[in-house]
């Protein structure tokens, strides 16, 4: 494992980035080399905890050829204007065929030793000075695309479930061959009844952005999921939870999704979209 290029400070770590091969929890995934990319923003060392995200990028036109650094581009992994100290991860999928990827390493726990081996890198070789190893404090979990499905899969699986969930014209449902093309709706359901009881002492959100021609049906059912939860609680908090739990119709193609709405979500999970701008 490549070590990071981190910057210590006297009091923190400096905002950076970096690209690893060969990590271990992603080692039965096919695909090209760099198989990781990581971001952060200022770090104090003091900090006992940092937020996490992990994103799941789609498939590719590049096929088992894809470069990790096509997907970073489209992913909206910035966190200039996020105040909370924060670890973002990119993990790459593993091909399949054609254009294909999805995530099993990440399934039955992978994605928690994912996030363990990522803040355990990035404390390691920040500072000497370190007492050890900094705590999760939110999961922020997203996906785009191809993505999409793979990242319900992997909160199914989860010791611990994302505070937060950001999906981009990604909810495709399953293949209707196999006769469940809604499976997966359940997984959600069991989410968002464990997450909206922790409101609002522990704030969370669901954001899903989709096309209607691409992912429609199955963002439409979400919608239903949350209308149904939301009539259940209190009449003033529920307009206070609609505004960080939302399905919404996007106002830009596909391919930039991520890119226009990430930033924003990632520094208030209850923003308002001006698509025009």
């Amino acid at each position: 494992m490549t070590e990071f290029p981190v910057a210590p400070l006297a009091d923190s770590i400096a905002a950076g980035e970096v690209y690893l091969s060969d990590t271990p929890a992603l080692q039965s995934h096919a695909g090209t080399q760099p198989d990781l990319f990581l971001r952060w923003n200022r770090i104090p060392l003091s900090s006992a905890s940092i937020d996490v995200v992990v994103h799941l990028h789609g498939f590719s036109q590049q096929g088992r050829d894809m470069t990790l650094a096509e997907k970073v581009a489209r992913s909206g992994l910035d966190l200039s204007l996020r105040v909370r100290p924060t670890l973002a991860m990119l993990p790459r999928g593993n091909w399949i065929r054609h254009y294909y990827y999805d995530f099993p390493a990440l399934l039955s726990g992978g994605i928690d030793r994912l996030i363990d081996d990522g803040l355990q890198y990035l404390a390691g070789t920040a500072s000497a000075a370190l007492p050890g190893v900094f705590a999760m404090n939110r999961f922020i979990l997203s996906a785009h695309s191809g993505g999409g499905m793979p990242a319900v899969d992997v909160i199914s699986g989860a010791h611990r479930a994302p505070d937060e969930f950001f999906v981009f014209d990604g909810l495709y449902g399953r293949d209707p061959a196999g006769g469940a093309p809604m499976q997966g709706l359940e997984i959600i359901d069991r989410w968002l009844v464990e997450r909206l009881q922790g409101e609002p002492r522990w704030e969370g959100a669901l954001r899903v952005i989709y096309i209607e021609q691409q992912t429609g049906p199955f963002s439409r059912k979400v919608a239903e999921l949350v209308a149904r939860h939301l009539a259940t609680v209190d009449p003033v908090l529920a307009a206070r939870l609609a505004q960080r739990y939302r399905v919404e119709i996007s106002r830009v193609q596909h391919s930039q999704i991520a890119r226009r709405c990430m930033p924003e979500l990632l520094a208030a999970a209850n923003t308002e979209f001006d698509w025009w701008k």
